[in-house]
């Protein structure tokens, strides 16, 4: 019984540091995505709608609707 009430004491202690390191990761993965991720998503997002743009003037436009 004595192991057991010993190992016990043991897990609870560690409930503490599972919770913050938990906290840390998350923080510091919304970092990087911040400094790394996001300016990329930025230029990939403004690429594709130029892209749409174009598709849109030159085949929507000109095949859906001649005379406008």
């Amino acid at each position: 019984m004595y192991w057991m009430n010993y190992l016990w004491l043991k897990l609870s202690c560690k409930k503490g540091e599972l919770g913050i390191g938990t906290i840390v990761s998350v923080a510091l993965t919304i970092i990087v995505a911040g400094f790394v991720l996001i300016p990329g998503l930025r230029s990939f997002a403004e690429s594709v709608m130029s892209s749409m743009n174009t598709w849109w003037q030159d085949t929507i436009k000109s095949g859906i609707f001649p005379s406008a």
